[in-house]
């Protein structure tokens, strides 16, 4: 998990750090508040749609982590950073429901906030496209299905968190990275080529059992926020157990 740097420092590894020790975090069942879909949200319903999606990003995430440090076991970096791409999008998603959530609470907007938990938990942009191509669901069933969000409002986001938490942005730089190798183009096929004067030699992608930086961060920021996020939905047991999880990165 730890290992000695040139200096012979221990340097941890945050995403394995990370991935072993979320899967000690029990998630608890969560019973819905009783309030009729047509009901007006109420403070409870609220903080149940924002814990609803706490434990949810802790379950998705912490599955996805153990698929990249499984292809950082063999080494298959053109893979971890199309995975470490994902991990971006949701860190910065973490970013935007805080943002948006303490906006609505501090305007008590219970109706904005619960609207903002649906848009998040049922937004679906294919279904609303695509859907009746497949099935024939009840009528305006799809016109009722939110659009899911755009990436754009996730990176101001997080701009918005990197400027207040470190006084400047590297969003775009370190998306702009991830989203360069995860796109089909020219930038996937430099590792697989060798130029010797005018030949064009295609070899084996080299190995690399490292993650880059950029990664660790996110995953440590989005790790943060999920903190944040069950402190506004004022639950205490998961909370706990993520800031263990923290402190074990800063010992």
């Amino acid at each position: 998990m730890a290992e000695l740097n040139e200096s012979g420092v221990s340097a941890i590894k945050p995403v394995n750090v990370i991935a072993t020790a979320l899967h000690e975090v029990v998630l608890p069942s969560l019973v819905r508040p009783p309030v009729g879909p047509n009901d007006p949200p109420t403070e409870e319903l609220v903080l149940w749609g924002l814990l609803n999606y706490a434990y949810s990003a802790i379950a998705h995430v912490r599955t996805v982590l153990d698929g990249l440090v499984a292809l950082g076991d063999v080494g298959n970096q053109p893979t971890i950073l199309i995975v470490g791409r994902h991990l971006f999008e949701w860190t910065m998603h973490a970013s935007y429901m805080i943002q948006n959530f303490e906006e609505h609470r501090e305007s008590s907007d219970l109706k904005g906030a619960w609207e903002l938990f649906l848009t998040t938990d049922t937004g679906n942009r294919w279904i609303k496209r695509h859907g009746t191509k497949y099935w024939s669901p009840p009528v305006g069933v799809c016109d009722d299905v939110p659009g899911s969000l755009r990436v754009s409002h996730l990176v101001k986001a997080y701009k918005i968190h990197q400027v207040k938490t470190h006084g400047k942005d590297s969003v775009e730089d370190e998306y702009g990275y991830l989203s360069e190798h995860a796109h089909a183009n020219g930038a996937c096929f430099l590792s697989y080529r060798e130029i010797n004067g005018m030949e064009l030699c295609f070899v084996e992608s080299p190995v690399s059992h490292d993650f880059p930086g950029v990664i660790h961060a996110c995953v440590v920021e989005w790790l943060l926020s999920i903190y944040h996020l069950l402190g506004l939905a004022r639950e205490d047991n998961v909370r706990l157990a993520v800031a263990v999880i923290l402190k074990s990165l800063v010992k």
